[in-house]
């Protein structure tokens, strides 16, 4: 055999093991990285370039499934490396994508999407149908992470979609598996349960042990949430087998905490116990921090039951799993621990303890929720950007393209390119204002819905009275009139604050909840100056009611051709409400401030409503008198929670929610507003 024939035919064996370990690296990615071994070092005794890369990009996979992130990123330089040097734009593709995989596991979304657009690009480039099947899922499992559900499904669909096509069975799976997986997080758990259960059968007929683990296990976890515990337990003890044998250690923990979840519930105790420790064990093992304690948390929970009631370290528990949440910032976390240690006090008759810890809680909640509002802008303003950073350079690739064939109008197609540009960033603020207002109306809803836990914290605190007054009267009949002072004082702190959560609480729900609601959606031939009367009539009554001292003119001059519209009545109804709320409320504040200054008999309080029809469209507009809105907020007057109003009088929803109701019949609103001489806000309705 001569030379250059024994090193083809290492070469083609090199190209057979890498074959075999890219068609593993999903399926069972401990073979695939075996495989991939094997193909370096024969590659590298032959010093063939390809499949070193080759072998190196799936090795890289496997020490990504297992979390091995220094490992991964060593494999993915050298492969980046020799992919760049013999221009393999494919293998660059994959390097991509794995690298964005990397950065979404480590919190860095934004940098997440470009890498994985970039992969996208480059998969489209070269004809990769089966790479960009993976870079739609990855695409859609990281606007997961970022909570946009609708682009995530829509990048799911995709993938799913082209899977079917090109017969991509194990891939199909996977992209079932994540789009359950938003049903259930969306709560939605029929819907859930039927995208595990088709994902489950695909993955059985693909051979994917990996996945078929994951599959049973959410499905179990979807059965636990329906308290169908005879299944729960069923599909969580076949996650655990599988996973077992086929050394998935977290996947292993992640039943096993289950499984303890279940019996917890079905009161089997002993059982909850063994297997939340096998679980315990486990995360330490994989250094997972958080799961670690998460199953502290469990287990000081099931120390009390009678079972185990013997046993008198659950302090000790609940305060290693604090000091960890603390330690790695699960916030949300040490919340949970902290009103289970408000629980234990208040069990030991350690009121202070407990009022201590429950008012921790309350605080870190709030901290909470506006965290969570503050990331979800900050998530899509981010993957926002990152999308039409894409679309941009896919725009001027193509501009660019038909510039080759054009030279001798080279100067007028870059003006193009350059208007176009410009164009598209003169309207990205609106774009990305436009889908924070899309997202945060969901966001509300289930921010609502969270937010009613204060109310909880009332009757909690109301809870603790009654037992404070029951230790009053026996203090009182002891003469021990120092002790009765302590607890009376106790008393009228804690009844201050059931009073002001309680208010606060529940007009923050009540705000956000109209901010969220949808209406039936149904569209109806409308008249509008009919409407606009109404409502006027309506907001003046409503505003004399709430302060019998007010008192203004209003005027209505609505236009004689005005359209009928088809539109929503009620929320076009709700817009024009919430103006003439306004302005009633800026000519009374002002009507106040001319009072202080005795120059009330001067001004006259005036709103003034008025119709037209002009240049196809139907204009409302909302005219008053009053102190006007300064000129460096203007800009921010249709944000979410930004108001102008003292605290405790406006949440800064009104205008916010008129916006989202406006845009989505295709409208426009508008404010001209001057200081001291008023505002006009202005909706444009479409005919």
């Amino acid at each position: 055999m001569t030379g250059k024939k024994k090193s083809d035919d290492l070469q083609q064996k090199a190209n057979d093991l890498n074959n075999i370990a890219w068609q593993l690296r999903i399926s069972d990615s401990i073979k695939a990285k075996q495989y991939g071994e094997q193909a370096i070092e024969l590659s590298r005794t032959i010093n063939y370039k390809q499949g070193v890369a080759d072998g190196l990009r799936v090795e890289a996979f496997g020490h990504i499934r297992i979390a091995d992130i220094n490992n991964a990123l060593r494999c993915l330089d050298e492969a980046e490396i020799i992919y760049t040097f013999i221009d393999d734009v494919k293998g660059l593709a994959v390097i991509n994508e794995y690298r964005g995989i990397i950065e979404r596991n480590s919190g860095n979304s934004a940098t997440a999407l470009e890498l994985i657009f970039k992969a996208l690009d480059q998969s489209r480039q070269t004809a990769f149908t089966e790479n960009e099947v993976t870079n739609l899922y990855q695409l859609g499992v990281t606007y997961k992470s970022l909570a946009n559900y609708d682009k995530a499904l829509d990048y799911l669909y995709k993938s799913l979609s082209l899977a079917r096509i090109t017969n991509f069975i194990l891939l199909e799976g996977y992209d079932l598996n994540i789009i359950g997986s938003i049903y259930f997080e969306t709560g939605d758990y029929d819907k859930a349960l039927d995208y595990y259960q088709q994902g489950l059968l695909i993955r059985q007929k693909s051979g994917d042990k990996w996945g078929e683990a994951g599959s049973f296990d959410n499905i179990g976890y979807i059965y636990f949430k329906l308290k169908d515990y005879t299944n729960a337990i069923k599909y969580a003890t076949k996650s655990l087998e599988i996973t077992r044998s086929i050394g998935d250690k977290k996947g292993e923990a992640n039943a096993l905490l289950h499984l303890a979840e279940v019996f917890k519930e079905t009161n089997d105790f002993s059982k909850a116990l063994r297997f939340s420790n096998e679980s315990l064990q486990l995360r330490k093992i994989n250094g997972d921090r958080r799961g670690e304690a998460e199953i502290l948390l469990l287990l000081a929970e099931l120390q009390n039951t009678n079972e185990i009631s013997e046993d008198k370290d659950k302090f000790k528990k609940l305060t290693t799993s604090l000091m960890i949440s603390k330690e790695i910032k699960a916030n949300d976390l040490a919340s949970k621990i902290y009103y289970r240690l408000y629980k234990q006090y208040k069990l030991e008759k350690n009121f202070a303890e407990a009022t201590n810890y429950l008012e921790q809680h309350i605080q870190l909640e709030k901290e909470l929720h506006k965290d969570t509002i503050n990331q979800k802008v900050l998530n899509l303003e981010m993957s926002h950007k990152a999308e039409e950073a894409w679309k941009e350079a896919e725009a001027i690739k193509l501009k660019n393209a038909e510039l080759t064939d054009l030279n001798n109008e080279i100067l007028q197609q870059k003006k193009k390119i350059e208007e176009a540009l410009a164009e598209l960033k003169s309207t990205q603020a609106q774009l990305i204002q436009s889908e924070k207002m899309a997202s945060l109306g969901e966001l509300t809803a289930g921010i609502a819905h969270e937010i009613q836990n204060p109310l909880n914290f009332v009757n909690n605190f109301s809870e603790l009275n009654k037992e404070m007054i029951v230790e009053l009267k026996e203090e009182i009949s002891k003469g021990n009139y120092n002790e009765v002072s302590f607890i009376a004082s106790n008393i009228e702190s804690n009844e201050e604050k059931i009073n002001q959560h309680g208010k606060r609480a529940d007009a923050i729900v009540k705000s956000m909840l109209q901010h969220s609601r949808t209406s039936s959606g149904k569209m109806e031939l409308t008249d509008i100056n009919t409407l606009c009367d109404e409502y006027v009539k309506l907001a003046f009554h409503g505003f004399r009611a709430k302060d019998k001292s007010f008192n203004a003119k209003f005027e209505t001059a609505f236009g004689e051709n005005v359209s009928k519209l088809n539109l929503v009545r009620q929320e076009i109804g709700r817009v024009v409400l919430n103006l003439i709320n306004n302005a009633f409320y800026a000519v009374n504040e002002r009507q106040k401030a001319e009072r202080l200054t005795q120059n009330a008999e001067g001004y006259e309080p005036t709103v003034v409503v008025s119709t037209k029809k002009e240049d196809g469209k139907v204009i409302i507009s909302v005219k008053d008198n009053g102190n006007g809105i300064a000129e460096s907020i203007k800009e921010k007057i249709f944000q979410p929670f930004f108001t102008t109003k003292p605290t405790g009088e406006g949440t800064g929803l009104g205008l916010s929610l008129s916006y989202d109701i406006i845009k989505a019949h295709g409208g426009e609103i508008s404010l001209d507003s001057k200081e001291k001489e008023g505002t006009e806000f202005m909706i444009f309705l479409p005919i």
